[in-house]
C-alpha cells in the first residue's frame, strides 16, 4: 500500500505527527510550523557528532519512495533554512545507513511556496528518518518545516495469502518472494471504476500491464511475467484517483 506521510515539524528532536494541509504542495509562512533548532545537541547517529538535527520515527518499516521537503518558510526566518543536509536511515535506531547529502534551496515566503521533490529512495526498508544539517542560508538557527515521504506496503514474506488490509482497494501477493506459481489478489469495494495495474521495477520501467476484470470484488495478476534477475519490483494498483503500490521480491 503506497501512503503519504506528512509532517509538521513541530517540536526539535520529536517524531514528527501526520498532518495534513488544504494545499498538500503549499506550506504557510508562520514560523511555529515548523521545526528550528538554535543549539547542537548529540546526534543519534553518532557519526554525525554534536549538530542540528531532527529524527522521525515511522514506528514501523516500510518500503520508502519520493521525498518531498519544505524549508524554512517565515520570512522573517528564511535564512535559518536548511542549505546543505545529510540523510541517514536506520531500522533499530542505532545501526545507520547514509542515503546522501543533498542541497535545499531558500524558501521564498509565500504562501504559495510548494517546496522541492529531493530524493526517492527506491523502495529501500526503514523506520528510522534522520536529518542533519550541514549548513543553512546564514541564519542564527537552522529550520525546516515539513516533509512528506511516499511508503508502500512492507514485505510480506510468506506462502499463503495474508488477510486482506483495511481499505477499499488492496492486494495480496503471496508466495512473496514470488516463484513461479506466485500471484497478487486485487480486492476491490471502492466502487464501478476500471481498475488498471502495471508492474515496473525501480527505473519506472513497466515490465507488464493492463486493466482488471472483477469477479465478486476480486482480480488475479499473475506474476510470471517478472524477469528472472532477483531484485525488487513494484506492483501499482490504480482505480479511479486511488493509487496503491505493493512491494514484490524476487530472488535466485
Amino acid at each position: 500500500m503506497k501512503r503519504n506521510i506528512l509532517f509538521f515539524l513541530l517540536f526539535a528532536l520529536a517524531a514528527g505527527t501526520v498532518s495534513a494541509q488544504c494545499f498538500l504542495d503549499r506550506h504557510n509562512t508562520t514560523w511555529y510550523d515548523g521545526w528550528m533548532s538554535c543549539t547542537t545537541s548529540m546526534n543519534p547517529n553518532a557519526a554525525r557528532g554534536e549538530s542540528h538535527w531532527i529524527l522521525y520515527d515511522l514506528n514501523y518499516a516500510y518500503g520508502l519512495f519520493q521525498m518531498h521537503l519544505w524549508n524554512t518558510n517565515a520570512p522573517d526566518y528564511l535564512t535559518s533554512g536548511l542549505q546543505d543536509i545529510a540523510i541517514d536511515i536506520s531500522n533499530d535506531g542505532t545501526t545507520w545507513t547514509e542515503v546522501g547529502e543533498f542541497q535545499l534551496p531558500m524558501a521564498d515566503g509565500t504562501p504559495t511556496y510548494e517546496g522541492v521533490d529531493l530524493f526517492d529512495f527506491g523502495g529501500v526498508n526503514a523506520r528510522y528518518v534522520l536529518i542533519t544539517g550541514l549548513s543553512n542560508h546564514g541564519g542564527p538557527c537552522f529550520g525546516l518545516s515539513e516533509i512528506r515521504i511516499n511508503v508502500a506496503d512492507d514485505i510480506i514474506t510468506s506462502n499463503t495469502a495474508p488477510a486482506i488490509q483495511d481499505g477499499c482497494l488492496t492486494a495480496r501477493i503471496f508466495p512473496n518472494p514470488v516463484n513461479e506459481e506466485s500471484k497478487a489478489v486485487v480486492t476491490s469495494t471502492c466502487g464501478d471504476t476500471p481498475v488498471y495495474y502495471a508492474i515496473t521495477d525501480l527505473s519506472g520501467k513497466v515490465l507488464a500491464s493492463g486493466s482488471l476484470t472483477l469477479v465478486a470484488g476480486e482480480a488475479v495478476v499473475e506474476l510470471n511475467t517478472l524477469p528472472a534477475v532477483a531484485g525488487l519490483y513494484v506492483l501499482s494498483v490504480r482505480q479511479g484517483d486511488l493509487l496503491r503500490r505493493f512491494k514484490v521480491v524476487k530472488v535466485e
